[in-house]
């Protein structure tokens, strides 16, 4: 996932992180004592059954608050969801904002002018001879960061796995991944990628973090299950949100996309507060 940052809660310069590592640890802790709970004898009881299924539901509930408080503390670092979203926050948020910019800026472009013309105008040779993978392998470059600070990592894995799923969806056919940046920016299907983006985004950057000291305190095992479970948190209530919010034709070229990034991503990072 890139190079991990050491935590320290009294670094010069260095917002506190003691905070937000706790509710991680606390988090590891709910799924490794969720994991032990999953490993007991089943009771054959009544009484001993609804005990222990009390127990159960208390470690799912203590589990998904302290994710919450995991979000809430990372964005109090980032000096809350507006900040954020804006890109004026010196910790979290630029580079989530720069490289989603790129993005919709190249799917507006080929929608508009073509595929070829919207390549060439970003540095791309000709496509004879190029492969659909060619094509975003060399996107995912343009809309990444050679920065290799945890913001431009966090930025860099979620731009890589949101066209990755881009090219899945056109099959290795130049034609209909031409086809597909016009249904994405003339539909409502560009949003929602936005939407997945900054999930991944959010998620990639809190791994980044804490991970590995987490993988050093609670071993591999509880790790992976502690972030594969963040993950799958963050990117459900991603999918909650795209659910709910309603259908709009957007200008994305214009000063309007630019807005409109902005209020996805607050309303992704508010989906965590």
């Amino acid at each position: 996932m890139g190079t991990t940052q050491r935590i320290g809660s009294g670094v010069k310069n260095e917002p506190n992180w003691a905070n937000l590592t706790s509710s991680v640890t606390s988090v590891a802790k709910a799924v490794a004592d969720i994991e032990e709970e999953d490993h007991k004898e089943k009771p054959t009881e009544p009484e001993k059954i609804e005990i222990q299924e009390k127990r159960y539901s208390t470690l799912l509930k203590r589990r998904d608050a302290h994710v919450r408080s995991a979000y809430e503390r990372l964005i109090k670092i980032g000096g809350g969801s507006k900040n954020i979203s804006s890109g004026n926050s010196s910790k979290v948020g630029r580079a989530g904002i720069k490289s989603s910019g790129k993005l919709v800026s190249f799917f507006s472009s080929a929608s508009s002018n073509g595929l070829q013309t919207a390549l060439t105008e970003i540095g791309f040779a000709s496509l004879a001879g190029k492969t659909v993978r060619d094509v975003i392998d060399y996107l995912i470059t343009f809309c990444g960061d050679s920065a290799t600070g945890m913001d431009e990592t966090a930025a860099n894995q979620a731009i890589c796995e949101v066209l990755r799923e881009v090219e899945s969806e056109a099959d290795n056919d130049l034609n209909n991944l031409e086809d597909l940046f016009k249904v994405y920016t003339d539909g409502d299907k560009l949003s929602e990628l936005l939407c997945n983006f900054f999930g991944v985004y959010i998620f990639e950057y809190l791994s980044e973090r804490l991970e590995e000291r987490l993988r050093q305190m609670k071993g591999e095992a509880i790790a992976k299950e502690t972030f594969d479970h963040i993950k799958k948190d963050i990117l459900g209530r991603v999918t909650r949100l795209n659910q709910n919010k309603p259908v709009a034709k957007i200008d994305w070229a214009g000063p309007a996309g630019k807005n409109e990034i902005e209020r996805i991503f607050e309303a992704v990072i508010k989906i965590e507060e």
